[in-house]
């Protein structure tokens, strides 16, 4: 019976194929109607009717089917007409059939149409159509109320009913719905998609053909061509044409060469674009100009691809023209309000203001927005109201203008005289609409001559001080520079015969030292734009006058003897410590001092001293008994590039930016710089800092005393000296003393040494070397490859002491040049390793002193493992990135004299494609160039896949402020190199960057190097 049951209801399964077709013709055409319910009720109790048919009988006159399948999908689908028809029409035929099962029959249907009707909302709710899990719930639902009628059956027990029907009945009746009822889903989701897709081209042909805009649709040929496939009434009209003569033909056959043309024009600029574009154009046909308003819509196939372009066309002529007359008259309007000095108003005729022109600003001090919507008479003068207000209840159209005088209340509580002018505007009527008043403030007319006066003397001067400045810079400039373009022009002509003649290395070297000191101007106006624009930022610390008075006298006396002038400091010891910034103390200090010696004749005096005022300020004075500058000079000297022009003065170089400089640099300290001076008598500079910076004892940092050692043992010190005299003395002194010394120029050589394995107790560095890595970058460096190797810095050039501010904040020992032996012997036994005999090699702990509070640095990553000199500074493969061509070849030809194989492109879209095609063991990027720049190319590199995107990458930039350093480290760069490009720089930033090449392999050839211009780099 169980396999004869399912064989039954598998019957009633297939059923449903012709039930779905029959339900789509009659959803196609009823769809949506009122006979739709009815119709469908009867298509389902016809199904039902078939599946009784087909039925399984399991006891005498009772059957088993799926037609409350039917029936409950007619409740779903068709509502309760249908639910109700399909259970009429199926019950009367289970009443024919006759039999015990007749009542079981007719409750099952009548129970499951029911529960269709009722989860109709649930499952269709807000028009969407049941999925798959909501009608499989819904069979769950029917399942038990097909069974439950089997109950009325006597000789029927539930547990006899769940054995023989449970399973076959409740798996068909699940399956039959979830089927039938995903694919009627699926038919109602069709016509609807359909009717709406219908209903939405209806709209749009409504839309298109009635609209006043043109409109047509160009559809794209397989030649390219442009074919207009549909366009509305409108437009032909416009085009001068009809549909039959347009509609599948190209623009060309129906419209002006010209015409066509733009429009094609037109058409692949949208197409090239990918997306739509809007512009407004003009066409000009028998002498009529139209404006209009063009949009272009590209309209993709299902690939994506472009297939036709909507045209709409608005005529915009008119307002255009409108909006153009509003816009003249409009500017006319605001031209007049803004051009005169008038207070020009629109008063209503409630006596309530308008409209009040800017210029109220100048005359009342108040802004325009205060007097709109206020009373004419609320800011007038009482004994001036009456008679104001008179005057304007008798203006008419025929008597429509008034002048009067009256007093108005400036915002600062003063009466300012008005003079003014009325007019009544009036309507096409007669009727008044409101007043137009032009006031005049004449009260204060003498006093804005007066102060027009002022204005034009103080443009004069600024003017004149501005033109002094130009000057004052020029010359300034153009003085070094003519040492270089004259040497440049004696070497290019090789004045002095060929060009080994040593003449030329003299030469070579005032260029040199003439650009050195341009680039030192160039600094010193930076720095006082960069005072002037406050965006100096002061260090707090103790500063210790007596040591910074001691090392800028120190760095002087060679000058000052030279010139045979006594330079003397005197420090109080109660106005020994002082709160600041220690780099700009030393700066105020140097560039007073630098002054007076300059100024001063053989055989004078200059003094520094330092004591406290009488209200417990801080007194820093410098005094002198040179030449002495005049009373009414005194305030020139105190300006940028301010110089007194005299007979004596001439014969002293100097730009006129220290004093300037100087002064800001006291005020950032809350102090101030005053001078006194007497001409042929001296001159004295007093800095003033406030009792709030001066330091008291426990203000001061402690500086334990060295333990002395118990034995003496020699050290291995690596000397840095740019100076070939220098540094040779330096050493003969050190290796007297039984130091061994290891000696390097620059940076780049003590970076070879720093890396390789040679034993080192002490870097003993100059401060100033040439433009790059200075002293205090190369302590740091050295500091981070050899943690813990002591480092004494010296300096001997004045004007950059400063720099040793770098040195001071990372705690390294310093000592001011020329040196002598005694103090340079303390030096080194206060830098001495701990412990006598302990193994030299750089490890050892420093001494324990400071001079002041620095932070601890981070942990320094484990040093980089020793590499050959050979592997670090020769033979590399070199990228170099640069838009300037002599530039380039200056870089080129400093590399290849080293020994290097180099690659010369001019924009960083260039450098990233060669980076792509080879491999580099070291990228120079200029930051500044064309098409892609320097900061971009770097991103793009850093982007790439291992290894090309570890490449260092070292930047070329003329752009030295902290912020630029910070962009280009931010954008991946390794390193950088000041501009103009110093060799020795170059070779260090090099031998601290690159990393070890792997072996030889191919990738580079010599014939791909290029010279900028795509050849080969020569």
């Amino acid at each position: 019976m169980g396999t004869g049951m399912v064989i039954a209801l598998a019957h009633g399964v297939g059923l449903l194929a012709l039930v779905l077709l029959a339900y789509r013709l009659l959803l196609s055409r009823f769809g949506g109607r009122r006979s739709f319910g009815p119709l469908s009720g009867l298509l389902f109790g016809a199904a039902a009717i078939l599946s009784m048919m087909d039925a399984f009988p399991v006891a005498d006159g009772v059957i088993v089917d799926l037609r409350n399948v039917m029936v409950a999908l007619a409740g779903v689908f068709g509502g309760w007409p249908a639910a109700l028809t399909a259970a009429a029409v199926g019950s009367a035929y289970r009443l024919w059939l006759g039999g015990a099962g007749v009542a079981t029959g007719l409750i099952g249907m009548g129970l499951t149409g029911l529960a269709g009707v009722l989860a109709a909302p649930l499952l269709r709710r807000n028009g969407r159509e049941p999925g798959f899990r909501p009608l499989v719930l819904f069979g769950l639902l029917v399942a038990p109320l097909t069974l439950a009628p089997f109950l009325v059956l006597p000789a029927w027990g539930p547990a006899e009913i769940l054995q023989r029907l449970g399973l076959p009945l409740t798996g068909f009746t699940v399956l039959g719905i979830a089927l039938l009822g995903m694919m009627l889903a699926r038919e109602h989701r069709r016509v609807g998609d359909e009717r709406a897709l219908a209903r939405s081209e209806a709209m749009f042909r409504a839309v298109f053909d009635h609209s006043i805009d043109n409109l047509f649709i160009g559809k794209i040929a397989g030649d390219g061509a442009f074919i207009l496939q549909r366009g509305n009434a409108a437009a032909f009209a416009a085009m001068g044409t009809t549909a039959e003569q347009a509609q599948g033909r190209s623009p060309d056959a129906f419209l002006p060469p010209d015409v066509a043309a733009k429009l094609a024009d037109d058409l692949r600029v949208c197409i090239d674009s990918g997306g739509p574009i809007r512009f407004e154009d003009k066409d000009t046909r028998d002498g009529v100009t139209r404006y209009w308003e063009v949009s272009l819509v590209p309209i993709r196939d299902a690939d994506g691809t472009v297939a036709m372009v909507s045209v709409g066309a608005r005529d915009i002529t008119r307002r255009h023209e409108a909006e153009r007359a509003i816009r003249e008259s409009e500017a006319r309007y605001r031209l007049l309000a803004r051009s005169v000095s008038d207070v020009i108003g629109r008063v209503g005729v409630d006596g309530v203001r308008r409209f009040c022109s800017e210029a109220v600003r100048d005359s009342l001090g108040c802004d325009p927005a205060e007097l709109v919507g206020r009373p004419l008479t609320e800011r007038m003068h009482p004994d001036d109201r009456a008679a104001v207000t008179d005057g304007l209840g008798r203006m008419t159209p025929t008597s429509p203008t008034m002048k009067s005088t009256y007093r108005l209340r400036h915002a600062d509580g003063h009466w300012v005289w008005i003079e003014s002018a009325v007019r009544l505007v009036a309507d096409d009527w007669g009727a008044p609409l409101e007043f137009v008043s032009v006031e005049r403030d004449i009260t204060a007319r003498k006093v804005m001559e007066a102060e027009l006066q002022d204005a034009r003397r103080a443009a004069e001067a600024a003017n004149r001080s501005k033109g002094e400045f130009l000057a004052s810079l020029s010359h300034e400039l153009r003085t070094p520079m003519n040492a270089v373009i004259g040497f440049a022009d004696l070497i290019a002509r090789e004045s002095e015969g060929p060009i080994g003649n040593p003449f030329y290395k003299d030469f070579a070297t005032n260029i040199r030292d003439s650009g050195q000191h341009l680039l030192e101007l160039i600094n010193e106006i930076l720095d006082n734009v960069r005072a002037e624009a406050g965006q100096l930022v002061l260090d707090d610390e103790v500063v210790d006058l007596e040591q910074t008075a001691t090392f800028a006298v120190r760095l002087l006396t060679p000058r000052a003897g030279r010139a045979g002038i006594a330079l003397t400091a005197a420090v109080d010891p109660a106005a020994r410590h002082l709160r600041g910034d220690e780099k700009r103390i030393r700066q105020i200090l140097l560039n007073l001092l630098t002054n007076a010696v300059k100024y001063t004749p053989a055989g004078g005096r200059v003094s520094v001293g330092a004591a406290l005022d009488a209200d417990g300020g801080l007194r820093l004075e410098v005094r002198d008994n040179g030449m002495g500058i005049a009373e009414q000079d005194m305030g020139r000297v105190l300006q940028a590039f301010g110089r007194v022009e005299s007979a004596a003065n001439r014969q002293v170089e100097g730009t006129g930016l220290g004093l300037p400089l100087t002064r800001r640099l006291v005020e950032l300290h809350g102090g101030t710089l005053s001078l006194s001076s007497t001409v042929g008598q001296g001159t004295t500079a007093v800095a003033r800092f406030p009792a709030s910076r001066v330091a008291d004892e426990s203000g001061r940092f402690a500086v334990p005393a060295t333990p002395p050692l118990s034995s003496w043992a020699p050290l291995s010190i690596l000397m840095v000296e740019d100076d070939q005299t220098i540094r040779e003395t330096g050493t003969a002194l050190l290796r007297s003393w039984g130091h061994r010394v290891v000696a390097a120029a620059g940076a780049g050589e003590a970076l070879v040494v720093l890396r390789s394995p040679e034993t080192l107790d002490l870097l003993f560095s100059d401060i100033v070397m040439p433009p790059g890595m200075n002293g205090a970058e190369l302590a740091r460096e050295a500091r981070r490859l050899r943690p813990g190797l002591p480092v004494l810095l010296a300096s001997g050039f004045a004007a950059h002491a400063v720099v040793a501010d770098d040195a001071a904040q990372a705690g390294f020992d310093q000592i001011a040049k020329p040196y002598d032996a005694a103090e340079l012997q303390q030096r080194l036994d206060r830098l001495r390793p701990s412990g006598s005999g302990a193994p030299a090699g750089g490890s050892a702990e420093a001494p324990a002193r400071v001079e002041r509070p620095v932070p601890p640095p981070p942990p320094p990553p484990a040093p980089a493992p020793p590499r050959p000199v050979a592997e670090t500074a020769e033979g590399l493969r070199i990228l170099v990135a640069e838009d300037v061509e002599m530039n380039r070849m200056l870089v080129v030809t400093i590399l290849k004299q080293l020994g290097h194989r180099v690659v010369a492109v001019e924009d960083g879209a260039a450098a990233v494609a060669a980076v792509r095609r080879h491999a580099f063991d070291l990228i120079l990027m200029d930051v500044n160039m064309p098409v892609m720049d320097g900061l971009a190319a770097t991103r793009a590199i850093r982007a790439m896949v291992p290894p090309a995107n570890a490449t260092p990458i070292v930047a070329l930039t003329a752009n030295t402020f902290p912020e630029d350093v910070a962009h280009c480290r931010a954008a991946g760069m390794t390193g950088y190199v000041p501009k103009p490009i110093d060799r020795k720089l170059l070779m260090a930033e090099i031998a601290r960057s690159v990393v070890p090449p792997p072996a030889p392999r191919p990738g580079l050839e010599p014939e791909l190097g290029l010279n900028g211009k795509g050849g080969p780099a020569t």
